[in-house]
Protein backbone atom coordinates (compact mmCIF):
# COMPACT_ATOMS: atom_id res chain seq x y z
CA UNK A 1 0.00 0.00 0.00
CA UNK A 2 1.53 3.05 -0.68
CA UNK A 3 1.83 5.37 2.88
CA UNK A 4 0.69 8.77 1.06
CA UNK A 5 -2.56 7.19 0.02
CA UNK A 6 -3.13 5.89 3.52
CA UNK A 7 -2.83 9.06 4.75
CA UNK A 8 -4.70 11.02 2.51
CA UNK A 9 -7.43 13.32 3.88
CA UNK A 10 -10.34 11.80 2.41
CA UNK A 11 -9.34 7.99 3.78
CA UNK A 12 -8.94 9.96 6.99
CA UNK A 13 -12.24 11.22 7.05
CA UNK A 14 -13.34 7.71 5.72
CA UNK A 15 -11.26 5.69 8.87
CA UNK A 16 -12.46 8.78 11.47
CA UNK A 17 -16.43 7.70 9.91
CA UNK A 18 -15.79 3.83 10.32
CA UNK A 19 -14.25 4.59 13.80
CA UNK A 20 -17.58 5.99 15.11
CA UNK A 21 -19.75 3.30 13.46
CA UNK A 22 -17.50 0.94 15.45
CA UNK A 23 -18.52 2.80 18.28
CA UNK A 24 -22.10 3.45 18.12
CA UNK A 25 -22.16 -0.68 17.37
CA UNK A 26 -19.88 -1.65 20.31
CA UNK A 27 -22.75 0.81 22.76
CA UNK A 28 -25.46 -0.66 20.89
CA UNK A 29 -24.01 -3.96 22.06
CA UNK A 30 -24.24 -3.40 25.31
CA UNK A 31 -20.41 -3.11 25.54
CA UNK A 32 -20.62 0.19 27.41
CA UNK A 33 -20.76 -1.31 30.95
CA UNK A 34 -20.60 1.99 33.13
CA UNK A 35 -21.26 5.27 33.71
CA UNK A 36 -17.76 6.11 34.28
CA UNK A 37 -16.81 4.51 30.57
CA UNK A 38 -19.71 6.46 29.21
CA UNK A 39 -18.20 10.13 31.02
CA UNK A 40 -14.64 9.21 29.46
CA UNK A 41 -16.59 8.09 25.76
CA UNK A 42 -18.74 11.87 25.24
CA UNK A 43 -15.03 13.69 26.62
CA UNK A 44 -13.55 11.87 23.84
CA UNK A 45 -16.93 12.77 21.56
CA UNK A 46 -17.03 16.42 23.05
CA UNK A 47 -12.97 16.09 21.59
CA UNK A 48 -14.12 14.95 18.27
CA UNK A 49 -16.75 17.60 17.90
CA UNK A 50 -14.09 20.22 18.76
CA UNK A 51 -11.42 19.50 16.47
CA UNK A 52 -14.32 19.54 13.96
CA UNK A 53 -15.13 23.19 14.20
CA UNK A 54 -11.40 23.45 13.79
CA UNK A 55 -11.23 21.59 10.39
CA UNK A 56 -14.68 23.31 8.76
CA UNK A 57 -13.12 26.36 8.32
CA UNK A 58 -9.59 24.88 7.24
CA UNK A 59 -11.52 22.98 4.57
CA UNK A 60 -13.04 25.78 3.49
CA UNK A 61 -9.90 28.24 2.94
CA UNK A 62 -8.27 25.42 0.79
CA UNK A 63 -11.43 25.60 -1.38
CA UNK A 64 -10.58 29.66 -1.14
CA UNK A 65 -7.43 29.08 -2.17
CA UNK A 66 -8.23 26.70 -5.06
CA UNK A 67 -10.46 28.85 -6.34
CA UNK A 68 -7.65 31.98 -6.30
CA UNK A 69 -5.18 29.88 -7.91
CA UNK A 70 -7.42 28.74 -10.72
CA UNK A 71 -7.79 25.06 -9.50
CA UNK A 72 -11.01 24.92 -8.68
CA UNK A 73 -13.43 25.45 -11.47
CA UNK A 74 -17.00 24.73 -12.22
CA UNK A 75 -17.01 21.89 -14.46
CA UNK A 76 -21.55 22.02 -15.40
CA UNK A 77 -23.13 24.62 -18.04
CA UNK A 78 -23.66 28.25 -17.67
CA UNK A 79 -21.28 31.34 -16.68
CA UNK A 80 -17.90 29.14 -15.72
CA UNK A 81 -16.62 32.21 -13.82
CA UNK A 82 -20.17 33.05 -11.93
CA UNK A 83 -20.78 29.56 -11.15
CA UNK A 84 -17.52 28.90 -9.59
CA UNK A 85 -17.97 31.75 -7.27
CA UNK A 86 -21.67 30.84 -6.31
CA UNK A 87 -20.47 26.43 -5.86
CA UNK A 88 -18.07 28.78 -3.04
CA UNK A 89 -20.26 30.60 -1.70
CA UNK A 90 -22.85 27.87 -1.22
CA UNK A 91 -20.04 25.34 0.36
CA UNK A 92 -18.94 28.45 2.18
CA UNK A 93 -22.42 29.17 3.94
CA UNK A 94 -23.22 25.02 4.21
CA UNK A 95 -19.48 24.58 6.43
CA UNK A 96 -20.59 27.28 8.37
CA UNK A 97 -23.58 26.28 9.29
CA UNK A 98 -21.72 23.00 10.21
CA UNK A 99 -19.53 24.35 12.60
CA UNK A 100 -22.13 26.42 14.14
CA UNK A 101 -23.96 22.81 14.82
CA UNK A 102 -20.44 21.12 15.84
CA UNK A 103 -19.78 23.53 18.31
CA UNK A 104 -23.26 23.19 19.72
CA UNK A 105 -22.66 19.68 19.73
CA UNK A 106 -19.21 20.22 21.77
CA UNK A 107 -21.33 22.45 24.30
CA UNK A 108 -23.92 19.80 24.72
CA UNK A 109 -21.82 17.03 24.99
CA UNK A 110 -19.60 18.72 27.98
CA UNK A 111 -23.06 19.58 29.64
CA UNK A 112 -23.97 15.76 29.25
CA UNK A 113 -20.86 14.98 30.70
CA UNK A 114 -21.18 17.31 33.67
CA UNK A 115 -24.33 15.74 34.56
CA UNK A 116 -22.96 12.31 34.41
CA UNK A 117 -20.29 13.26 36.68
CA UNK A 118 -21.47 12.12 39.97
CA UNK A 119 -22.40 8.78 38.65
CA UNK A 120 -19.11 8.27 37.07
CA UNK A 121 -17.40 9.18 39.94
CA UNK A 122 -16.37 6.12 42.50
Amino acid sequence: MNPSAASSPSLLAADAGATVRRLSRCVGEGELDSPAEMYRVLGALRLLAGDLTHLLPALQSRLEAGLLSGEVVHLGGGEPVAATWESVGDVGRALAHARTVALLMTKELENSQVALRDLATP
